[in-house]
């Protein structure tokens, strides 16, 4: 496996590196670290550089700056036993990310939920969501549980990934979450609860002209009781599929809309990852991202993973680096 781990000297970006750690990854995971520089390109694509109004002194004060940025997270997962690479790169940090990641492969883009530049009151980087709306592999975004930040020294803490929320809706994007859990070595002390949401039809079919009451309350209920043994199905597969891993598993099936089910779910068992399909059954091929997924990934109180299916394209079209 092949992961780009971006940092930017903010707790988020530390908070990142440790999640990345916890993951206990096999030896032969090679991990590139970069941090981006940022550099306006204007109108035309003029840089200051181009008019000859940036300092030479000053840029590389900037480059040494950004190099001692990735010092600490280097030793980190160094520390770690796998193979790590670092890059400085300047320009727009969400295309330089992304070029990053294509141009390497990866399956895994690491990074912060919010960066530096980011407001306080901002629940989701602009970056961060840039990023998890157009790469083409499946991206973690990191966050300390009830988004409290923390900035302590980043090597002398440490975390373990015990709790994992696994949302699923037997779509090929929530399979592909299921996979992309089996790959990663969790600790065999984790507990992965595999939530699946249903969403109430009873007002849509109340509201049907064409049908009665009594036929309206005998339809809701067929459909619940489906829906329930399709719910039990799903969750049931990817339990066993878990189990089968070695990992302790439990199941709950909720009513109501998917993203708060998922939040709510994730709040309630003291969740450390959210892991979900960038989009579900509902979702339209030609959508970069579903809108459950942008939901999560903004209110969490957690890391959450966004998983794309293998060999997913992306609809931007990107120079090389």
């Amino acid at each position: 496996m092949r992961i780009l781990l971006v940092v930017d000297g903010s707790s988020y970006s530390d908070m990142a590196t440790k999640t990345l750690k916890a993951l206990q990854l096999p030896s032969q995971t090679e991990v590139t670290v970069m941090t981006v520089v940022p550099e306006p390109t204007f109108l035309g694509g003029i840089t200051l550089d181009m008019l000859g109004g940036a300092d030479i002194s000053k840029k590389e004060t900037q480059q040494k700056r950004a190099a001692e940025l990735l010092r600490g997270p280097v030793q980190v997962i160094t520390a770690s036993g796998l193979k790590v690479e670092s890059l400085v790169r300047w320009g727009n940090p969400v295309e330089m990310i992304l070029k990053l990641a294509d141009k390497t492969g990866a399956s895994l883009v690491v990074m912060g939920a919010k960066g530096l530049t980011d407001p306080v009151a901002f629940r989701l980087g602009s970056v961060a969501q840039k990023v998890m709306k157009y790469a083409g592999c499946s991206v973690l975004l990191a966050r300390k549980k009830t988004d409290k930040v923390d900035r302590g020294p980043l090597a002398k803490k440490t975390m373990a990934i015990d709790q994992v929320l696994l949302a699923t809706d037997g779509s090929k994007y929530s399979d592909a979450a299921t996979r992309f859990l089996l790959d990663l070595p969790l600790s065999r002390q984790s507990k992965v609860f595999v939530v699946t949401a249903l969403q109430s039809h009873a007002a849509a079919l109340m509201k049907m002209p064409t049908l009665d009451l009594e036929t309206n309350q005998q339809l809701l209920a067929e459909l619940q009781a489906a829906e329930e043994r399709e719910a039990r199905k799903i969750t049931t597969r990817s339990q066993e599929q878990l189990q089968g891993k070695g990992y302790k598993t439990a199941s709950m099936v909720m009513r109501g809309g998917a993203g708060e089910c998922i939040l709510k779910a994730a709040k309630e068992n003291d969740t450390d990852i959210i892991a979900l399909g960038s989009r579900g059954l509902t979702g339209i091929e030609s959508f970069l991202l579903g809108g459950v997924c942008e939901r999560v990934a903004r209110y969490a109180q957690c890391s959450v993973l966004i998983v794309r299916p293998p060999r997913v394209k992306r609809s931007i079209h990107m120079k090389k680096v």
